[in-house]
């Protein structure tokens, strides 16, 4: 048995080719990971990554963090205090992933650091799996569009603590960045809409789906998704998301759609 530890550093450019191998071994799960590598690289000031490995050099494991956000991927779970207390350095305040790669490293934080833990499914579609829907209007979102969806963001509570102009930028940066935004307008408003959070590697993730509270139950969410996942899956892209399965609502959504289940998600919100 190897009693040496994992030695752990920050990952650069002459890393690239051995970690998207490594990360490819699990490319689902690791969306995030791959995507972000993809279109920002390790020049960009907000991704950073770090890698843990074994004394003969192969991987123990990977930590990527994204602004605030932290992403982890292990086989050896000795690199969890190096992560741990990466994570509690640099101010992470949310972590996500896989269940089992995500939760032993949140049972090592210390008390009354986690705010909120959040248990979700991971679901994918494929261009034989993706199911008809009942059209209401949706339609591809452009530039000029911006403001709109901006409004409907800023107004909601569950994607309301940042201002307004900080909604406008990152839809902006959604559509300048080769992602994809969908919405349904009714009244001279966008009210309800889906939009992609990642792509990359021949994946896509999609991540707020909203609906004002007036227009929900009307089916607005499903086609919002619907075409997102059609669009997604036209570019050769397998379409994936997360929802939380307990709600009714949610599973009669992506289901309906056709999504299936590869794994169970979490999602921790922590104080800094």
């Amino acid at each position: 048995m190897n009693t040496q530890k994992p030695t752990l550093r920050r990952l650069g450019q002459d890393d690239t080719e051995s970690l998207i191998s490594y990360l490819e071994s699990d490319r689902h799960n690791n969306l995030f990971h791959l995507s972000n590598l993809d279109q920002l690289s390790f020049d960009h000031p907000d991704l950073r990554y770090f890698g843990a490995f074994q004394p003969d050099g192969d991987w123990a494991g990977e930590l990527m963090l994204f602004r605030t956000s932290a992403g982890v991927y292990w086989q050896d779970r000795r690199v969890l205090p190096y992560f741990k207390d990466i994570i509690l350095r640099e101010k992470a305040r949310a972590i996500s992933g896989q269940k089992d790669q995500v939760n032993p490293l949140l049972n090592l934080l210390p008390d009354g650091v986690i705010s909120e833990r959040i248990s979700a499914t991971y679901a994918v579609v494929g261009n034989d799996d993706l199911l008809p829907w009942a059209e209401r209007g949706e339609r591809p979102a452009t530039l000029d569009d911006c403001d709109l969806l901006a409004d409907l963001y800023a107004r909601n509570l569950l994607f309301g603590k940042l201002d307004w102009d900080k909604h406008r930028a990152r839809i902006e940066s959604v559509l300048t960045t080769g992602g994809i935004i969908t919405l349904i307008e009714r009244d001279g408003l966008a009210v309800s809409a889906a939009r992609t959070s990642a792509i990359g590697h021949g994946m896509a993730m999609i991540g707020g789906v909203i609906t004002l509270p007036a227009y929900r139950q009307m089916g607005l969410a499903r086609a919002c998704t619907g075409l997102l996942s059609r669009q997604l899956i036209e570019r050769g892209l397998d379409s994936c998301l997360t929802y939380n399965s307990a709600d009714p609502a949610a599973s009669r959504t992506y289901l309906g759609l056709g999504y299936r289940t590869i794994d169970e998600w979490t999602i921790a919100f922590l104080e800094p």
